[in-house]
């Protein structure tokens, strides 16, 4: 008997409460359909011919496990605020902790089949859709088949389980620990004016600040990869400290200033605002946080996805690319002979082929002298390439013509100071001739904050320099020699990728007397270049919706509890005098205050972050600033409609309440 009663008062509570457990179990079936899609996707074996893949979307698995820990954790415990006054009401009429518990043991036990079962169920609906979107990113064959995977529906319902096994300990801890006199004045806590926090704000300004330096003065890929993290964790802790305590100071600094606060909208909204920003600024730094992350995550992706073709040309500036390591002369006559004689076999036309000698080699600059990388003590700033030439390459490639005696050398620098003369692994070298472009694009200059294209003597003087770069890295770091040999095949992608089905047989064919060289197809590498964007564009659009989700949730939690908050405070203000016109004035300063200052902050935050982020999309050799620039505008105008949206539907939804 006392099971039915405790299941049946279960039932009564979630169905009276209904506004506030919907869009909870709304979010427990989105967080689990998609986690389930993810986890079957993660394990199809058509995506494993493509290793890239596997990896990122078991990344994307514990991205979502971790954030549905976090965001389903927070969502429960506005539910469990606005419910501590009717438990502690429970306990006065009698009711002891352990029957609450039980209470709370169906009501989680509801809500957890409810949202895992319609979960699971909505996620093999919708993963056959996921299955055919994420085909269509990644160029695969319609034909590849489809399974549904047992061990992704029990990993789902373990993960979900297990979750929700902790927020019921975590409700009935945080019941317990409570008496029923406290439980019934939850509803006024934290109501006395917060104090000012002039050394949180302090430092607030400083971890912004500093973040934001580190991701704006960033100038080359290594140093933006290992700023990154230290940049993101700054600015997410500044905006922490901002939140909770620089809101304060700027309502207080609003309540000072007469002329505004002495209106009636201005004067109810600010002085409600200053007494809640305790309970408020955690929120609204969240809301700030994942409206960031939105913003950064799609405009990235789509960016990556959208340039896959511009990548794929700048990756590969023709169609076909040979590369030779450590070869010689005569090695590489004889590769372009074969290289010849399988285009005339085959009655292929080759164009455009160029073929040189180069040695690319990482150092450390220290004033006019190149040493070797130390990583433990080199400062990024000083890393320096140097690209080695011979000067009758330089000459086939430019039709310019250099003379150098040995000891002497031509410069182009791309990037960096110019050199005048300089020393490497120890020998001088006379900069004879200051050249004023080179032949070779230097595309991914970016990843060195020097990049210097010099060109020397001969064969001879190139394998010297061959002969010094290994012996600053004794054979561990160097590049070594290489033969580069590039062209494109008249008749466009299919000639292309029969010809090097060809060459690639013919080199087989002659493995006893032609070393086996590097072949690589842009149309070959496509396939990988679309597994890798493609998975990224998957695996972003699901965070996005995810934080998106995410946000929306909190700000309607956050505007339904603080109406139910308010609306006894707008009662008296009415009875004091106060028209409907002065309330919806009020409400609307109030709401406008709460929605846009963190998608203000989040815009501002994205905007020091685009230097950063363009930095580390060359790594993924995206190059075109324009598009970059033009995707985040158009992510950031979309979510800010959006984000319109949303402010129009809850200030709607509190005003409803309040009045």
């Amino acid at each position: 008997m006392r099971r039915g009663l405790y299941r049946a008062m279960a039932l009564v509570n979630i169905r009276s409460g209904r506004r506030f457990y919907l869009p909870f179990l709304f979010t427990i079936l989105m967080t689990v359909s998609m986690f389930y899609s993810m986890c079957s996707i993660s394990r199809n074996p058509a995506f494993a011919k493509n290793s890239t893949v596997p990896g990122i979307l078991r990344f994307g698995v514990v991205v979502l496990g971790l954030f549905s820990f976090v965001f389903l954790f927070y969502t429960n415990s506005f539910l469990m605020k606005r419910r501590k006054r009717e438990l502690g009401l429970y306990s006065i009429l009698g009711l002891e902790k352990r029957h609450i518990t039980r209470i709370l043991a169906w009501e989680t036990g509801l809500l957890a089949f409810a949202g895992i079962a319609g979960g699971l169920a909505l996620g093999l609906l919708l993963d056959r859709l996921m299955f055919l979107v994420i085909l269509w990113m990644f160029q695969y064959p319609v034909s590849t088949s489809y399974q549904v995977f047992p061990e992704a529906i029990s990993a789902t319902f373990a993960a979900f389980a297990g979750l929700f096994a902790l927020i019921f300990l975590w409700n009935v801890y945080s019941i317990r620990r409570s008496s029923a006199i406290e439980l019934l004045n939850s509803k006024s806590a934290g109501e006395r004016e917060p104090r000012g926090k002039g050394l949180l704000t302090l430092l607030g300004v400083l971890f912004l600040g500093v973040g934001y330096y580190l991701a704006l003065s960033v100038t080359n890929l290594v140093t933006a990869l290992n700023t990154l993290f230290l940049a993101v964790i700054l600015v997410m802790l500044g905006t922490y400290c901002l939140f909770v305590a620089g809101c304060t100071a700027v309502l207080k600094i609003l309540r000072k200033w007469r002329n505004y606060y002495y209106r009636t909208n201005h004067f109810v909204a600010v002085s409600g605002l200053i007494y809640r920003m305790k309970q408020n600024a955690v929120g609204l730094a969240n809301i700030c946080i994942l409206s960031t992350g939105v913003l950064l995550i799609l405009s990235t992706t789509v960016c990556l996805y959208a340039g896959i073709q511009e990548i794929l040309e700048e990756r590969f500036p023709k169609e076909i690319s040979v590369q030779y390591d450590s070869s010689t002369v005569q090695e590489n006559a004889a590769l372009e002979q074969l290289i010849r004689q399988t285009a005339a076999q085959r009655q292929a036309e080759l164009q455009d082929l160029q073929g040189y000698r180069s040695i690319t080699v990482v150092v450390e600059r220290q004033m006019d002298a190149f040493v070797s990388l130390d990583e433990q003590a080199t400062k990024w700033e000083n890393l320096a390439a140097l690209n080695f030439v011979t000067a009758q390459d330089y000459q086939k490639l430019s039709g310019e013509t250099v003379d150098l005696q040995k000891g002497e050398v031509a410069v182009y620098t791309a990037k960096g100071e110019p050199l005048s003369g300089f020393s490497f692994a120890g020998e001088s070298f006379h900069v004879r001739r200051e050249l004023a472009g080179f032949p070779i694009e230097n595309k991914f200059a970016y990843m060195a904050a020097g990049w210097h294209n010099i060109v020397v003597a001969d064969d001879a003087a190139l394998e010297h320099i061959d002969e010094l770069q290994k012996s600053i890295y004794q054979g561990t770091a160097a590049s070594g020699l290489e033969y580069i040999l590039s062209f494109n095949v008249k008749g466009g992608e299919e000639a292309a990728l029969a010809f090097d089905r060809a060459l690639k047989d013919a080199l087989q064919e002659h493995a006893d007397t032609v070393k086996l060289p590097s072949v690589n197809c842009r149309y070959q590498f496509r396939e990988d270049v679309h597994g890798l964007y493609g998975s990224m564009l998957f695996l972003g659009i699901y965070l996005g919706v995810i934080f998106l989700s995410a946000t929306v949730l909190i700000i309607y939690y956050k505007q339904i509890s603080e109406g139910y908050e308010d609306r006894e405070r707008y009662v008296i203000m009415q009875n004091v005098g106060m028209d409907r016109r002065e309330i919806r004035q009020s409400i609307n300063s109030q709401v406008r205050l709460m929605f846009f200052l963190p998608l203000m902050t989040a815009l501002v935050h994205c905007t020091a972050a685009f230097h950063i982020m363009r930095l580390v999309m060359t790594g993924f050799y995206m190059n075109n600033v324009r598009l970059f620039a033009e995707v985040t505008l158009i992510v950031a105008g979309v979510f800010t409609v959006g984000y319109l949206l949303v402010f129009l539907v809850t200030s709607r939804t509190y005003y409803r309440i309040v009045s």
